[in-house]
């Protein structure tokens, strides 16, 4: 079995540094580039099913990746997100600073505070059960499409890791993340957040 996990391409409030979560914020220009760069990458690869994150970041990264595999394209909210909740568009400095000062007053660490009406990471780290249970129980190969603490999140379960070591994965923009399952039942880990597909002058000069 083979998996490949891909971040959806950049956004206007990427770039500014602002929290989405649930926000359905689309693909900037260079963000649309971007996903046509990385379906191209998947040009004569072989792709059963892609399972995309229903926000539109995510599928306009997905689309281009269905033109050039043919597999059929699922979405699944599970794979959005974590909402922010109230604290959706604002700069992640201020959304961090208020996550130490909810976790101090309450007792919690901040992979398990909760903005109000949102999402803590241990909360995302449950929403993607179903995702897990997807992939254990195929012998398919399948490409999913997602958001950069969801990607981690993904990684973390896959690897047999904690929700705290979700922290140590670090995606780019339509980066590409290739996995695959041996006979054991173990996973190997093919490359990681491979965005090599950017690597021409017009697109590297777009990026911010």
């Amino acid at each position: 079995m083979r998996l490949y996990v891909v971040r959806h391409g950049q956004t206007s409030w990427n770039v500014d540094g602002r929290a989405q979560g649930h926000t359905d914020i689309p693909l900037s220009p260079v963000g649309l580039e971007q996903a046509e760069a990385v379906g191209e990458a998947f040009r004569g690869i072989q792709v059963d099913r892609i399972l995309a994150s229903d926000l539109s970041r995510a599928l306009q990264t997905a689309r281009p990746i269905q033109q050039a595999t043919g597999a059929p394209l699922e979405q699944h909210k599970a794979l959005r997100e974590r909402c922010f909740g109230d604290w959706e568009g604002d700069p992640f400095t201020e959304v961090s600073a208020r996550s130490i000062e909810a976790g101090l007053t309450s007792d919690l660490s901040l992979l398990e505070v909760r903005p109000p009406n949102g999402e803590s990471f241990v909360d995302l780290w449950n929403r993607v059960t179903p995702i897990l249970e997807e992939i254990e129980s195929t012998e398919e190969t399948l490409a999913i499409v997602s958001h950069g603490g969801t990607c981690s999140i993904l990684l973390a379960r896959i690897f047999r890791g904690t929700v705290e070591s979700s922290k140590s994965f670090r995606f780019g923009n339509t980066a590409v993340t290739e996995i695959e399952r041996r006979a054991d039942g173990f996973y190997v880990l093919v490359r990681y957040a491979d965005a090599s597909h950017l690597n021409n002058p017009v697109l590297a000069h777009g990026r911010r």
